[in-house]
């Protein structure tokens, strides 16, 4: 009778192992999540922002960093119609791919990218009211999950990331504050 034994990858106390394992083992093995955010304030209402973060088109007219593009796979609807499910084109520094739509609504903006080395991420835009409507609080986050989530831990990689949600924030604040 022959024995197999697997390779397995798992993470303990936010180390990463590759090691052959036997079913009987105790060691965690589920993946681990980290959250990316970044907030600003805009002085600009709620709707006006989410005009400007939905005119996919217009992108490179104020923000030419990180998001270079977002393109519909759907062209007979509008970023406004996009639905959960629809899919679209994100480029991010030209590493491009295609995702997925979770929501579209006056406060929520997401969609879910494919699994990269093992993580995957759940970007979202956050459009909430100020100052009674006058101002917008604007949150960009992302979820990720995955068994090397946590190479974008604040101390890593989630740093740059973080770097680029600023300046993409710093162009959105720009944008929707010209008169």
């Amino acid at each position: 009778m022959r024995s197999t034994i697997s390779t397995h990858f798992f993470l303990y106390r936010h180390h990463l192992f590759v090691s052959p394992l036997s079913r009987a083992s105790n060691l965690p093995t589920t993946p681990t999540t980290k959250m990316i955010t970044s907030t600003i304030e805009i002085a600009a209402p709620p709707a006006k922002v989410r005009d400007i973060l939905l005119n996919f088109s217009a992108y490179p007219e104020w923000h030419t960093e990180w998001l270079k593009r977002i393109e519909l796979k759907d062209t007979t609807k509008t970023p406004q119609e996009l639905s959960s499910g629809d899919k679209i084109e994100v480029d991010i520094e030209n590493f491009k791919f295609v995702a997925e739509v979770k929501e579209n609504t006056e406060s929520l903006f997401s969609w879910q990218g494919p699994p990269v080395f093992t993580i995957a991420g759940l970007h979202k835009f956050h459009i909430e009211p100020a100052n009674e409507g006058a101002s917008t609080i604007f949150t960009q986050t992302e979820d990720l999950k995955g068994l090397l989530a946590f190479i974008m831990s604040p101390s890593l990689l989630g740093k740059k990331m973080r770097a680029h949600f600023d300046i993409f924030h710093r162009d959105l604040k720009a944008r929707a504050e010209l008169a």
